[in-house]
């Protein structure tokens, strides 16, 4: 609880700013023998306000516990991303679905059980490729590196709803990064910049911290319905640069709350 007002008091401080957004999913979750599992989960996500469509995305994954209080995990990620009016080439406006991106991960999760409360603790090491002809390389990984570390509790003490909350925090591996030297420079269009040197994809931090507040309903021992809440303190550093990779427009920390409501069904056979 306390985790989660941490956010919430700041979040509520700049609501005018805050983002909102939705998600639903729905998961297949096959045991294949005990302590081994496999998953596949379609899922769709909302975004300004629920307005419009932010992605599609569909996962397979696979779990497999070798002890009580171990859990690793790999799977594949296909992401669709939709675009609302993104300007093209020629100058014309296009509003579909854009450049997949593909994202396998792997992970381990630690349990420890204290009564009827059910701690964890989960490493994820994720890698995005993301297959935009348009991308500029100077500005965006093309090939992502993260780390997700969240920490999470939930409680089972009754047989049906188990409530959790957890928090994660989210580590960019590999951004761009870069020096800038000499003035301030202005180009015949009246932008100013500076002349940029890529030092590669060397930039580590901290781009993503996010509360997750909610539970799993468990109608039957086949279908469970999970409820949630939450959110997101972001901090991308975003450099604008040209697309040689030799003038520096802007660059900094693009900070921003996002607030996301969203529910699953799961069904496990």
């Amino acid at each position: 609880m306390l985790l989660t007002l941490a956010l919430l008091v700041p979040a509520l401080s700049f609501a005018q700013d805050m983002e909102f957004g939705g998600r639903a999913s729905v998961e297949l979750d096959y045991k294949i023998k005990k302590g081994l599992h496999l998953t596949f989960e379609e899922e769709i996500r909302a975004d300004e306000n629920f307005s419009e469509l932010n992605r599609l995305q569909t996962t397979v994954g696979l779990t497999y516990k070798p002890i009580s209080w171990l859990k690793l995990g790999v799977g594949y990620t296909l992401i669709n991303p939709f675009k609302t009016g993104k300007e093209l080439d020629d100058g014309t406006l296009y509003t579909g679905f854009w450049s997949p991106r593909h994202r396998v991960y792997a992970d381990v999760t630690g349990i420890y059980k204290l009564g009827q409360f059910q701690f964890s603790l989960r490493e994820r090491l994720q890698f995005t490729h993301n297959t935009d002809a348009d991308l500029n390389i100077y500005q965006s990984n093309p090939n992502a590196l993260a780390l997700k570390s969240r920490v999470g509790v939930k409680y089972k003490g009754w047989s049906m709803v188990e409530p959790s909350l957890s928090f994660e925090v989210r580590t960019a591996l590999n951004d761009p990064w870069g020096t800038t030297s000499g003035s301030q420079q202005t180009n015949k269009s009246g932008n100013t910049y500076y002349a940029y040197t890529p030092a590669g994809y060397t930039h580590v931090y901290n781009n993503r911290y996010r509360v997750n507040l909610g539970a799993d309903i468990n109608i039957t021992k086949q279908h469970t319905i999970k409820p949630y809440i939450m959110l997101d303190a972001l901090g991308d550093y975003e450099i604008d640069t040209n697309g040689e990779g030799t003038r520096l427009f802007s660059a900094g920390y693009n900070d921003r709350f996002m607030a996301t409501v969203g529910i699953g069904y799961t069904f496990s056979f």
